[in-house]
């Protein structure tokens, strides 16, 4: 049996702390340092708080308590001591820029573990964060430009997207929207955000990204550079019966369902579900000219079909294809000159 160094307590061996007893040690060797008053930070309008240099989400006023306290204690504990849990079980307001607080500090002394109570005073400073200040004069850290692949994309389609994009993020990130000519731009001052919509507009809509930087200014505390980060995400547009070459051959996009299409091959009449994203390595594209020239049939031979322009009374001898195997004579078709790429299909009501 041990005896405790203050008191004459009989103290089991691995009970006693430096010669202490638990009480004894309490009561006569202060574990601090030195614990400063502490001082909060607070944004008025968003909530976030300022510690060290670095401002923090929003947070209760005890969760705010409890950080300080963990990182002011941590810092300042004798040596041998370290902290393992902070718990604030009593807070109350003095006035309005002072806070009382009771903690309970679970503490290890030379690997032997001691609870504390103590109490804190802080005092709170209200001061706009730097998001506030730049959201209140319109500045912001990331813009995300939405483009289409061509000017006369859809009225409704920019719509459709701005919708998609909004209903899967933090909207008290975005800073501003523009709706313009040429698309979409959304000012943002949280990079996470940014990062969302354009993960969206990937992947709902193949759109292919592009980023740069362009800077304002150089922070020398942070030792880097401050500006704003620009995402532009071209959208590919098709609409319904549009002719496109995929492939190699034509086809008529029967529907269109974000970033995936349904072509009809003009060539087989048969359909294939084709994404989007084959618009960026050149499968998928918008021809460049069209051209449509009606012919009658004039003579069937075997498997060959003889027509003559109803323009220009030029013949052609056809092969009869899959499509074209039920026409009579006298019969029109149309030939559709697609770029480089020719084919006939039987003539429909409205061509």
């Amino acid at each position: 049996m041990w005896f405790c160094i203050k008191c004459g307590k009989p103290v089991k061996k691995e009970e006693l702390i430096r010669g202490y007893c638990l009480d004894c040690f309490r009561k006569n060797i202060n574990i601090f340092k030195n614990i400063p008053e502490l001082k909060i930070t607070i944004c008025p309008i968003c909530g976030s708080w300022l510690y060290r240099g670095d401002w923090w989400p929003p947070a209760s006023e005890p969760e705010i308590l409890e950080a300080l306290i963990n990182h002011e204690v941590q810092n300042n504990l004798i040596e041998g001591a370290k902290l393992l849990e902070t718990y604030v079980n009593d807070w109350k307001y003095i006035d309005s820029r002072t806070i009382s607080a009771s903690a309970e500090l679970e503490v290890n002394i030379d690997e032997k573990p001691l609870a504390y109570t103590r109490e804190f005073t802080a005092k709170i400073n209200y001061q706009k964060c730097p998001r506030c200040t730049a959201r209140a004069v319109g500045k912001h850290s990331y813009l995300v430009q939405i483009r289409f692949t061509s000017r006369n994309y859809p009225p409704n389609l920019s719509h459709e997207v701005l919708g998609m994009v909004l209903s899967g993020v933090q909207r008290d990130s975005i800073v501003n929207i523009k709706e313009l000519p040429e698309g979409i731009d959304i000012e943002l001052d949280d990079g996470t955000t940014a990062r969302r919509i354009i993960e969206v507009l990937s992947k709902k809509y193949s759109a292919k990204i592009n980023t740069s930087f362009r800077s304002t200014r150089f922070d020398p505390s942070r030792g880097k550079w401050i500006g704003v980060t620009t995402y532009v995400a071209r959208i590919p547009v098709f609409r319904e019966n549009d002719i496109v070459i995929y492939k190699n051959t034509v086809g008529v996009v029967k529907l269109v369902d974000k970033n995936k299409l349904m072509i009809m091959h003009l060539d087989t009449g048969l359909l294939e579900e084709v994404d989007v994203k084959m618009y960026w390595v050149n499968k998928l594209k918008h021809p460049t000219r069209v051209e449509k020239e009606e012919f009658i049939v004039k003579e069937i031979k075997n498997d060959n079909l003889i027509v003559e322009s109803m323009s220009t009374g030029e013949t052609r001898v056809l092969k009869a294809r899959k499509l074209l195997k039920n026409l009579k004579q006298n019969d029109h078709v149309i030939l559709i000159k697609v770029d480089d790429i020719e084919t006939i299909v039987p003539k429909q009501e409205g061509d």
